[in-house]
């Protein structure tokens, strides 16, 4: 797999040669990263899809025994990428109000790290 390259606004980069493409672990890692910020109900073509994380946080108010919940599901949607086989080290908390995530994706080209922020 191949994927282009994005900007911290997520913007895909122009590509001038096949060496500018991320391939290998880096394309798996940013594969599942686009997916993490991919909300459901921001494609128009499918509003189902996406990350229901904030649907999630919608439902009820957040409690520290809701931070297992919430980092068992973005593993689980993480493993569901293409090309992801197992979320390894996972690693989260609650600083403020910003619930951090981090975790080490095995993918069928090696490993990469996640992290993840709402």
């Amino acid at each position: 797999m191949i994927i282009r390259p994005t900007d911290s606004n997520g913007d895909m980069l122009p590509v001038i040669s096949n060496s500018e493409v991320l391939a290998g672990e880096a394309a798996d890692a940013e594969l599942a990263r686009d997916r993490l910020k991919l909300m459901t109900g921001d494609w128009w073509e499918n509003p189902s899809w996406g990350n229901a994380i904030l649907e999630m946080l919608k439902d009820y108010r957040f409690t520290e025994m809701d931070q297992q919940a919430i980092s068992t599901y973005l593993s689980s949607y993480i493993r569901d990428t293409p090309g992801v086989l197992d979320v390894r080290d996972v690693k989260y908390a609650v600083e403020g109000r910003v619930f951090r995530y981090s975790c080490t994706i095995e993918t069928e080209n090696g490993f990469a790290n996640i992290q993840y922020e709402i």
